[in-house]
């Protein structure tokens, strides 16, 4: 009987996910004439774009900048996207102000609005640099404070999760994604601004990146 109610369960699930999905073809088939695409036609998603308007990405923020296609705070429900969209998806030092809770849901849903293949390219503060700085400057607490707690300077701008390699790789294996490689801003496709993948930071005359910067794609 267990099995009975679990499977029942499973069909509903999904014949609920497939009408949900059909809904939203339907709202996006309707806005994303709007929206930007490259000339190949790819569909480029910058979460948490700020104040960065690159004009081959469709710009999602918390923030009602001009720029800015999708204003949401939560994107581990982008319910208006459908299923197997999107070509990439780039989130620049935004998956630290996720709580821990729902880390999980959202690399799930960026797996879920992902192409098959496509490719989620992420920048988060590296806390393996963090603890370089710390180190190198006599463990000055305010040197290290911005970058591993946030500026704090709106609702948002809080932190709450550290990543190093190690830790964001396997996260992002356990969740689907493979052909996980670092990689570099000056030399990436569609990244032809600066933003904190790139940035530098100058303490007693000497420079350091702050930045882990990795790319995975989406298995089935």
């Amino acid at each position: 009987m267990h099995w009975r109610i679990e499977r029942l369960k499973n069909i509903i699930g999904s014949k609920f996910h497939n009408i949900a999905n059909f809904a939203r073809q339907s709202l996006w088939l309707a806005r994303e004439k709007k929206y930007p695409r490259t000339q190949d036609g790819e569909l480029l998603l910058h979460i948490g774009c700020g104040e960065i308007n690159a004009p081959d990405f469709i710009n999602i923020d918390a923030r009602k900048y001009r720029h800015v296609h999708i204003v949401t705070r939560n994107i581990f429900r982008l319910w208006m996207i459908p299923d197997n969209t999107v070509d990439l998806i780039y989130m620049c030092h935004v998956l630290e102000h996720v709580p821990r809770k729902n880390i999980s849901l959202v690399l799930k849903e960026m797996h879920r609005i992902l192409k098959p293949k496509g490719k989620l390219r992420i920048s988060v503060p590296d806390l393996d640099h963090i603890i370089a700085i710390y180190n190198d400057t006599n463990h000055q607490i305010e040197y290290i404070s911005p970058s591993l707690m946030g500026g704090q300077d709106y609702p948002e701008n809080f932190h709450h999760e550290v990543y190093n390699k190690k830790y964001l790789s396997n996260l992002l294996f356990s969740h689907n994604f493979g052909d996980i490689t670092e990689w570099n801003p000056h030399e990436s496709q569609f990244h032809n601004f600066e933003d904190w993948a790139s940035k530098k930071l100058s303490f007693n005359n000497k420079e350091y990146l702050i930045s882990l910067n990795l790319e995975a794609s989406k298995v089935q």
